[in-house]
């Protein structure tokens, strides 16, 4: 359930390797033995390396050295070994992070004072791969930044690192003839990393470096004996009485290199092919096999949507109106067949009308057969000029958070009854707009005023559901408790009860007009926001800095994936980009004029995206403020000075449809098309990504599943022994 990168990571913290320590910094495999080919093939096993040898026993005629050196070494006091080096210590560190701070002025104190001799420091990739091949004395394996961080590669701060022998400057390294620049170095990297070839070879790795054959017999026979002094315990400093030594000895094992600490002293478990986990089976994995499956009596879903929430229970739906949304519960349970043909399980929700409600239809008289089926509205004044699929969000306690009031404050709605559970005021004027993060415990907010505010959400607490209600006004919420015996208990309740939206605990700044769109990410802990006539601003959640703008970017709407890749939409040329959170352009597409991008969902592993497109004449209905001032700031040139590095794609899909985005490229991998006149108003995927519900223009919501994965859950679920009323008529 989590990726190879994470996973090693966690390994590392547990055997006592650390950012903060480079003498136990973490340590990664080299994954690749391909850095000559002009493309990658990660389909291919030649492409990998042996992961179940260490790195001293790829190379067999270096090895047969190792082994005799091993075999005719003798000596009293130091045990036998292969490798008089090691595959981690804190000169193979500074050797692969010396471009980037604060390594670099490590590497000077490391050294003396000054940088070692450049044909010594990391300048090729393949130089530095055929070394550990070949070398006597090299055996390192990598660093984890070389997944993650091009900036390792390239020369960012212009530090003078010397010429080579040859007479070359060392400047950035060079990279294989398979990577455009070192971005695409790094995602390829990461991917090969991720690949079904590592996942299923990565547990050989594990036992070598982290478990059983990291010492005694199995290392022998593996061929994985290092220095004895390497390896946890072997050493008592408190027993070596000359201060002289004990120093020496401190500093050997300090700078020589350190074995983590041994966390399995039985082989490994395979890892699970990923084929076989089905709740791991998205429709980005084999978007071919997705169908269409339109909810019968859409009149009764309260549509058309400005935003979808769809959980392993229910979907509740805001519809158009917002902030005075009508909100909808509807109860479903995804992959699992209702027995005439669709692959999940879906009832509509009962129409509970409040007073609004009630008066509605008194207005219009007698009930006609349409009419009839009114949802619950909430309470609120609309400022007008402002989009609703903007200002409304939904957390996983299935619970409405809404901007766009007359009164600047932003309100968290119940989804059933859709009455008003708090307030909060702190902008001076209305919210434009609005984002949870994917765990919904942020919330940032945009306004006219020119500020974002990030707030923290609490999830509700169980014994506090009941006595939710209408809240107070001012800074505090705070609920009127009704007189008689139980006001004193209601009153402590209020007291002890804590508010759900909390803060602002930071006001980001930067912008200088109405903020248009703005996302959050607590894995990442940045903010990204976007306004009419300022750059793209990333804010940092903890200290409320800013951390990077995007010089020149114009966007209207912005969406961060968690691998850290801001994806930007300019409506204006048409342009949709992504970017590192350093500000680096991965890729741009442009889209026709006649088509715009209504909606953005992002996968949950980061890699893929979801764009709605609509034709352009009903993409200005949902687009209107971002139309209604044009971004004429000087900035019209934008992309101009990478045209020549970033040739830009083009996304001719038709309107309207559902595109499949690889993150990484922009390029489309599948398209869902929709009938003329199903203009999209809202996507969302649920919690495990394989289910889409899309709400149209003509109240239709639709929900794109593979059908087969339904009935391999039935089929998981009849083999656990499970029983239940809603599987009988299939046993039958």
């Amino acid at each position: 359930q989590i990726s190879n990168f994470e996973y090693l990571m966690q390994l590392n913290t547990l055997a006592g390797r650390s950012y903060n320590d480079i003498t136990q910094y973490p340590v990664f495999p080299w994954i690749l033995s391909d850095y000559s080919s002009k493309s990658l093939d990660l389909s291919n096993p030649s492409s990998y390396r042996d992961l179940s040898k260490p790195i001293g026993a790829l190379n067999p005629d270096r090895l047969k050295k190792f082994q005799e050196r091993y075999s005719s070494f003798d000596d009293p006091v130091i045990p036998k070994f292969h490798y008089g080096s090691h595959y981690s210590s804190a000169g193979t560190v500074l050797y692969y992070l010396i471009r980037v701070e604060p390594f670099t002025t490590l590497a000077i104190k490391l050294q003396g004072g000054k940088f070692d001799h450049a044909d010594r420091m990391f300048s090729d990739i393949s130089a530095t791969w055929n070394g550990v091949l070949e070398d006597m004395s090299d055996v390192k394996e990598l660093v984890p930044e070389l997944f993650y961080l091009p900036e390792v590669l390239t020369n960012e701060n212009s530090i003078d690192f010397g010429t080579t022998q040859l007479g070359g400057k060392l400047d950035t390294v060079k990279l294989p003839a398979w990577a455009e620049n070192p971005v695409d170095f790094v995602h390829k990297h990461r991917m090969a990393l991720e690949s079904e070839y590592v996942s299923s070879h990565l547990h050989e790795w594990i036992d070598l470096i982290f478990g059983y054959k990291q010492r005694g017999k199995e290392a022998i026979a593996s061929n994985n004996v290092f220095f004895y002094i390497t390896y946890e315990g072997t050493v008592d400093i408190d027993k070596i009485s000359d201060p002289v030594q004990q120093h020496a000895t401190q500093d050997q094992i300090a700078y020589f290199g350190q074995t983590p600490s041994q966390l399995l002293t039985i082989p490994h478990l395979k890892k699970k092919p990923l084929s076989e986990v089905l709740h791991l089976q998205t429709i980005f994995r084999n978007p071919k096999a997705i169908k269409s499956y339109p909810i019968p009596s859409p009149e009764h879903c309260n549509l058309p949507a400005s935003a979808i929430h769809a959980s392993s229970d229910m979907v509740v739906v805001v519809d158009l109106n917002a902030p005075a949304a009508h909100v909808a519960q509807h109860k479903w349970q995804p992959n699992t067949p209702d027995g005439q043909g669709t692959p999940f399980l879906f009832h509509h929700g009962k129409a509970t009308s409040g007073s609004a409600g009630g008066i509605i239809r008194m207005l219009k008289g007698p009930a006609g057969t349409g009419e009839e089926w009114q949802y619950p509205q909430a309470l609120a004044f609309p400022v007008s000029g402002i989009r609703s699929q903007a200002i409304v969000s939904i957390t996983r306690d299935k619970e409405i958070i809404t901007g766009g009031h007359a009164d600047n404050s932003i309100r968290l709605i119940s989804s059933d009854g859709a009455k008003t559970m708090e307030t909060a005021y702190a902008h001076c004027a209305p919210v434009t707009c609005l984002g949870l993060s994917p765990n919904s415990d942020y919330l940032v907010t945009g306004s006219r005023d020119t500020t974002v505010l990030l707030w923290r959400i609490h999830r509700a607490l169980a014994s506090h559901s009941s006595v939710t209600s209408e809240s107070s006004t001012g800074n505090g919420t705070g609920m009127r408790p009704s007189t008689g015996s139980s006001s004193s208990s209601l009153l402590l309740m209020e007291k002890n009860r804590r508010r759900r939206i909390e803060g602002p605990i930071q006001v980001l700044r930067g912008h200088h007009s109405e903020i248009l769109s703005c996302c959050v990410n607590s894995g990442l802990r940045m903010v990204v926001s976007c306004s009419h006539s300022s750059d793209v601003l990333l804010h940092s959640i903890r200290e409320g800095r800013l951390v990077r703008r995007l010089d020149g970017v114009v966007a209207h709407t912005v969406s961060l994936s968690s691998e850290g890749v801001v994806v930007v939409w300019n409506e204006s040329k048409h342009i949709l980009s992504t970017f590192t959170l350093n500000g680096v352009l991965i890729a741009k597409s442009e889209l026709p004029f006649s088509s715009s991008i209504c909606c953005m969902e992002i996968s949950l592993d980061g890699w893929s995206a979801l764009i709605g497109i609509n034709s352009q004449e009903n993409g200005k209905a949902f687009n209107s403020s971002w139309n209604s001032q044009s971004s004429n700031s000087g900035n019209e040139d934008f992309y101009s000075d990478s045209e020549e590095t970033h040739d830009s794609n083009r996304i001719n899909a038709p309107s309207p449809s559902i595109c499949f985005l690889d993150l990484h490229t922009l390029e489309v991998f599948h398209v869902l098309k929709l009938r003329e006149g199903q203009d999209i108003t809202a996507l969302a995927l649920n919690k495990d990504n394989t289910n889409l519900l899309v709400s149209t223009w003509d109240k239709q919501l639709i929900v794109f599943t593979d059908p087969t994965l339904s009935l391999k859950v039935v089929d998981q679920m009849l083999k656990l022994g499970w029983e239940g009323d809603g599987l009988k008529h299939l046993i039958k």
